[in-house]
């Protein structure tokens, strides 16, 4: 039984390493970031909010109905409230009622609510998109950073590799005293600086790392590796597209379509402003009952006769059958059906007079429906000028990658001549290094403008709508 265990243990641990050493690809890092952003989660609540009121809106134009009822026990002198009479006796009353209102006419303002609230909700799903679009920039910009680092870190311990050969083989030549001991010092001190240039690049990664790990809302570092892909070397076959081309296309950006809905939004909201100016006509419906205990119900009996009069020309008197008025208890049913009262009112309200509210709102709407068109204006002149820089920024790269390219050719060739002669003893270290350094410093270039001009490609091609991809 102890031996099933630890294999179970065993394969959960296996299980565990392999899911650590699992490598993210950059999709899977925007999928997750999207996922987990908490930016996002909080515009998803923003658009859910304006769905509500959006809802909310439309019902709106419907009549609202509402009823009440109350049973009240009142003690001393009071009134009661079915038949105004005070009493001073304990008395108990039950009232229900209903009633219903509806906005026959008021400027259009209901109907431009809906539409203005509709406009708003959709703007907000812009928004949601909008800013994954910013998440998935960002973090294939942080995804693109190690990649450059990395490449960048390959290329210092392969410097690192070829000095430690030349320290070892200029050691063996000082030795046999063929070369002075301060050529071995100044390599030395050439190795210790490449391997100070090496932990800083380490440094730089640990650092990509981290911010990459920040975006996705990982809880730590540890077990968390990219996949390395194949990008291909820059080609002026992927700018294709000229800017006008490319912003034609951008004008489907979320950026652009939130600030077009919000002219709209805000169109509708100058014309509820302007529809206060106009007179609200409006129907009311109510239905109410009652029930009091101080109430009474009459009847009249027969009573003793009463002389009413004489007989003519005798004194014989003339009687008339008597009426006696007798309270009788008032049923509970029959209160509420006897106590029903129905109103029904059809009515106007005449702004005349507001204190130059209506005026002021419609003031500020106005400048609210000018601020959006001009939001509007400068998102599509940002966006042009953004992708004006981008294109600009990717034929520099290429041509920055084309010149590198040629400059890593120049300089290894340059360095595999001096190391050549600095083996013979022909020049000293301080040539060897500046031909090392120049190498080193054109292999940067080369790798930097690479990875430039992916990111420039990249960016021009989101603007096209199309997904970040390397």
């Amino acid at each position: 039984m102890r031996g099933l265990v630890n294999i179970l243990i065993i394969v959960l641990l296996g299980g565990m390493q392999l899911q650590a050493q699992e490598q993210w690809s950059l999709k899977r890092c925007i999928d997750y970031a999207l996922e987990h952003n908490i930016q996002v989660k909080q515009t998803k609540l923003k658009a859910l909010s304006s769905e509500a009121n959006l809802k909310q809106s439309k019902a709106a134009i419907y009549p609202n109905l509402n009823a009440s009822a109350s049973d009240a026990f009142q003690f001393g002198r009071t009134i009661d409230p079915f038949t105004n009479l005070f009493t001073n006796q304990k008395l108990q009353s039950f009232s229900l009622s209903a009633s219903s209102q509806v906005t026959l006419f008021q400027g259009m303002q209901k109907y431009n609510t809906i539409k203005r609230n509709n406009y708003t909700y959709m703007a907000n799903l812009q928004e949601i998109d909008q800013i994954k679009n910013s998440i998935s920039m960002q973090v294939a910009t942080a995804y693109l950073q190690i990649l450059f680092d990395k490449e960048l870190l390959e290329v210092a311990k392969s410097q690192i590799q070829i000095t430690q050969e030349q320290v070892a083989r200029t050691g063996t030549l000082v030795e046999a005293g063929s070369l002075a001991k301060g050529n071995l010092l100044e390599i030395q001190a050439q190795l210790a600086q490449e391997q100070m240039s090496l932990i800083n690049a380490q440094n730089n990664i640990r650092t990509d790392y981290l911010n990459l790990t920040q975006l996705l809302e990982l809880d730590s570092v540890a077990g968390f590796e990219i996949e390395i892909p194949e990008i291909d070397d820059p080609s002026e076959e992927l700018i294709l597209a000229s800017v006008d081309e490319i912003y034609k296309k951008s004008t489907d950006l979320p950026r652009i379509k939130k600030e077009e809905l919000n002219v709209q939004s805000s169109d509708y909201g100058l014309k509820i402003a302007k529809g206060a100016y106009y007179p609200r006509l409006f129907f009311n419906a109510s239905y109410g009952t009652g029930y009091s205990s101080a109430r009474s119900k009459y009847d009249t009996q027969p009573g003793d006769p009463r002389p009413i009069g004489w007989v003519e020309g005798s004194m014989t008197p003339v009687y008339t059958q008597g009426i006696n008025t007798v309270t009788l208890p008032y049923p509970y049913i029959d209160q509420l059906n006897d106590n029903r009262s129905l109103s029904l009112v059809v009515g106007i309200s005449i702004p005349i007079f507001n204190n130059l509210q209506t005026k002021t709102n419609v003031i500020n709407s106005k400048i609210n429906y000018e601020n959006a068109q001009l939001q509007l204006e400068l998102s599509k002149n940002n966006l042009y000028k953004e992708i004006q820089q981008a294109h600009n920024a990717a034929l520099s790269a290429l041509a920055k990658f084309r010149a590198s390219k040629k400059s890593v050719e120049a300089q290894r060739e340059s360095f595999s001549y001096t190391k050549q002669k600095f083996d013979l003893g022909l020049v000293n270290s301080v040539d060897y290094n500046t031909a090392k350094n120049n190498l080193i410093k054109a292999e940067s270039d080369r790798v930097q403008a690479k990875y430039d001009f992916v990111f420039r490609i990249n960016i021009l091609n989101f603007y096209q709508g199309e997904p970040f991809n390397l």
